[in-house]
Order: structure tokens, then sequence, then C-alpha cells
């Protein structure tokens, strides 16, 4: 048998070589894709390997014996034995557009323990006969090139192997040079055709968003989407999509029918406004939605806050009850039994310091049912603000709230810090005003503050 390899930029060109060099008898044995050249795969060009074989002219005309026949004299030179011509038929190439398609296809797995089905006839070739027209064909399978092809019956096909965990890394790696491949390319484009706008992808570079996040948006895009002027509202729509996909939203604060009061509590850090959004959250209520609300502050380190929540809610028009331990807060929230919303302002905790942090969770527990929202500033580290994230966990926030979003030029530490996470983003603020500085947070509003300029 002769075993060749034949090189293409396509595979119709070394199907040519193949039917060329060793006629339309040729079986192909292996074929495969990979590029030359380039810097670390990028910019090579692609070629077709192909492996065929065929039989030499004196194999074909050799005569098959029978199983049964004596063994003849042994000769000095013993010949590989003949591939059987019947499965070899089905391999033969002719150059059309039918073959091609057919060797694009995955090869078949080599199964380590395929054996020949038994058969009812002692005559060799009778182990190759093709199953009848309305039975399931049977699988081929052939191992290295000089290894007879067997034909596995349906009742003895090996099942299919689970992925294995390294194939799978294989294919996350693959899926993230795809991602940034799709980047490169896109910021190419954009430097080709010498525009000034400010795409997608720039948008989000700009606003700090993680290299991982931006690939993983390049990677679900559609073609030429990350392109898009950032100030093109379909842009703001390609973000709102992928934000949605990829981060939880509560939208604010959900009065439920028939289930009263709803008590919210605002913790986190000192500084970061929470006595401002809690008057704001509380105005936007009471002001636009006539909901009936009371508030309670338990921030008595700082006599500003109360002086400050005070006014406020004698601007609202809502009553304002201190507390300073957890028996007094059991006894206010059952004083407002009967409103729609209670809001809850607390003192200012550092996450590095342990007391207060107990402090802090042994007070909310005075009420099962408090639905916690951790304030955070746009204007914070990262590393300290997933820092606090994780040591006000001991709390068991159930929303995020992030401030201050007006004064930093860059926000992406909103989804860096809440992408692939169970925790929701409820609101988002960007100003002093009360009550018009703060949204409900959704993907819109969320894409919209990413994308400003």
């Amino acid at each position: 048998m002769q075993i060749k390899v034949f090189k293409a930029p396509t595979m119709k060109e070394c199907m040519a070589q193949v039917k060329e060099a060793m006629g339309p008898d040729a079986v192909i044995l292996h074929q495969k894709k990979y590029r030359e050249g380039g810097i670390l795969g990028y910019g090579g060009s692609e070629v077709v390997e192909v492996t065929a074989a065929i039989e030499d002219q004196e194999e074909n005309l050799q005569p098959r014996r029978p199983k049964t026949q004596p063994a003849a004299t042994p000769q000095p030179v013993k010949q590989p034995a003949p591939q059987p011509r019947q499965v070899l038929n089905q391999y033969k190439t002719s150059g059309t557009a039918a073959a091609v398609q057919q060797l694009e296809q995955p090869a078949p797995v080599t199964p380590q323990s395929a054996t020949l089905a038994p058969q009812p006839s002692p005559v060799a070739p009778s182990a190759f006969a093709q199953p009848p027209a309305a039975a399931q064909p049977a699988v081929s399978a052939y191992a290295q090139p000089a290894a007879p092809i067997v034909t596995i019956p349906p009742a003895q096909q090996p099942a299919a192997a689970p992925v294995k965990s390294e194939d799978q890394e294989k294919i996350n790696r693959l899926e993230s040079e795809l991602a940034q491949m799709k980047a490169m390319l896109a910021q190419v484009m954009n430097k080709e055709t010498g525009s000034d706008q400010v795409t997608l992808l720039d948008a989000l570079q700009r606003q700090e968003v993680s290299e991982d996040i931006r690939k993983g948006l390049a990677a679900q895009a559609q073609a030429g989407e990350t392109l898009l002027d950032c100030r093109d509202p379909k842009a703001q729509d390609v973000l709102s999509h992928f934000l949605a996909r990829h981060m939880h939203f509560a939208k604010g604060i959900d009065l439920q029918q028939g289930k009263k009061p709803r008590t919210v509590a605002l913790i986190g850090p000192t500084g970061v406004g929470k006595t401002t959004t809690l008057a704001k959250i509380a105005a936007r209520f009471v002001l636009e939605k006539n909901v009936n609300a009371a508030l309670i502050t338990a921030d008595t380190y700082r006599i500003s806050a109360v002086e400050q929540l005070k006014t406020y809610s004698d601007i609202i028009g809502i009553p304002l009850t201190i507390v300073y331990a957890p028996d007094e807060l059991r006894v206010a929230l059952h004083k407002y039994a009967d409103k729609d919303l209670i809001l809850i302002d607390t003192a200012g905790r550092s996450q590095h310091n342990t007391y207060q942090m107990q402090e802090l969770q042994e007070f909310l527990q005075a009420a099962p049912h408090i639905e916690k929202h951790l304030v955070l500033s746009a204007t914070t580290k990262q590393q300290d603000a997933q820092d606090i994230l994780t040591k006000f966990a001991v709390c068991q926030p159930d929303r995020v709230i992030f401030t201050k979003a007006d004064e930093t030029s860059s926000v992406g530490l909103i989804l860096n810090l809440l992408y692939e996470q169970e925790i929701a983003l409820s609101f988002l603020t960007n100003g002093q005003s009360v009550p018009d500085d703060i949204v409900p947070a959704t993907p819109a509003a969320l894409a919209g503050l990413l994308l400003r300029e």
C-alpha cells in the first residue's frame, strides 16, 4: 500500500492533488486544517493536510484465500494483508463537491476494543459484508494506516466518551482566543477607517471594564456590533442585552401587594452616602407614589446624620424614630406595622473592624425579614470594593446600591464587581439632589451610564 501526504490552501485543491497523484481509487486516511506562519497563530495562512493511500497493483491482482484453505508454504517475504475492496470503495474520492463535503466531516474514532462480528460463513470476506438496506448502517473504524479496516455491528458500537477536563480546557482556551481575535480585528478595522468615533469596546475600555468582560462581549456580539459608535442607540441595546444575561437587577424596591410593611435597611462603610440615598428613596416613594412610609435611624455615631435625616423627614412629611439597640429597633418596627415601607439608616462600619461588623450583624438580626441593601461608592477602588462585598457578607446583604457615579470618570467597577454574581443591583445615584439623582437599576440604565461621554 502506498501512503502519501498532500498539502494545499483549500480542501478542493488538496483533493485535486490526491486524484492526480493516486487516481480515483485513493483512500483518505486522515485530514486536518491548521495555520502556518504569522505570530502566535495570528495572521498565518490556512493549510489543509490530507493523508491518502492506495493499494499496490500487485495487491489488487493477488487472489483471496478462504480461511478453510490449508496454509501455503511460507514465503521469504511476508506481504501485508490487502484491504477489503468492498470497504475501500466506500472511501473512494472523485473530486466532487459531495466527496469534499464528506471529507470535511470529523474523522471517525478508533475504538480500542473493536472486534469483528461473528459471521455465519467461514469465508473471510463475509466479515466485511454490508448490512441490508433497511438495517441501521454499520460504523466503519480504522486504526493505523497499515491496519485492516473493520465494520462494527450496531450492537457493539461503543458509547460516546465524555468530554475530558483537558479537552474542556482546550475548548475554553480556543473560545478565549477567538474572542481576543475578534476584539483585535475590531480595533484594527476601526483604525483603518480613520474615524474619530468611540466604538462600544473603546467606551468600555475607557470605563475600565475588565478585559475578560470585554472579550466576552466581543465573543457573543454579532459581527460589527462592537464597532458601533457608543452614541448609537443600537450600541446601548447591544450592551443592555449583554448586561441582562450576566447580571442581576432588582429595579429598585418592590412593594408587593398584601405584604406590609416592606422593611429595608441600608448598610455599608462610612462616607458612601447612605443617609442621602435613604432620603432620596423615601422622597420618591412618598412624593411620587404616595406611599405610606416611615424612617428609622441607628446612626447615632454622627449627630449630623440624625439632624440631616430629621430635616428630610420634616420636608417629606413622614415620621422618624431614633434607636440605639436591637430591642428598640423591634419596638419601632412594631410601631410602624401599619406602614407600607420602613426605611432604616445604619451607622457606617469599616469592613476591617470585626467588632463593628459583629455589632451591625446583631442589630439586623432583631428582625429577620429586613431586606438589606449594601451601599457602595463608585469612586471606590476595585480591590477595596471587592473586600467590602466579601466582609459585609456576614450581614447577608440582599441588594447592592452604587452611589456617586457623578464623582468618577469610570464606572466599570460596577460591572466588574457584579458580573456573574448572584447579588442584584437595586439603585444607581449620580448626584446630591433629593429626590432626582437616583434611578432604579436596570440593564438599560447601567448601559447608559457605561456609554456616557
